[in-house]
């Protein structure tokens, strides 16, 4: 069980450092605190959907 958690956490953390890159922080004066992130892009979209289509083709 614990060995299973530390591969979440060290998955969950190695996502966050992909994305750290493409996230916009709100300017200084705004009032929500939030940011958001940048797209990465038509690319990285085409083979998310490529790989949903294989998955589900593969069913």
């Amino acid at each position: 069980m614990a060995s299973q958690v530390q591969k979440n956490l060290q998955a969950a953390m190695r996502e966050a450092l992909r994305i750290q890159d493409r996230f916009v922080p709100e300017p200084i004066f705004a009032k929500t605190g939030r940011g958001y992130l940048k797209t990465e892009g038509v690319a990285t979209l085409q083979k998310i959907k490529t790989n949903l289509r294989r998955k589900t083709a593969a069913k």
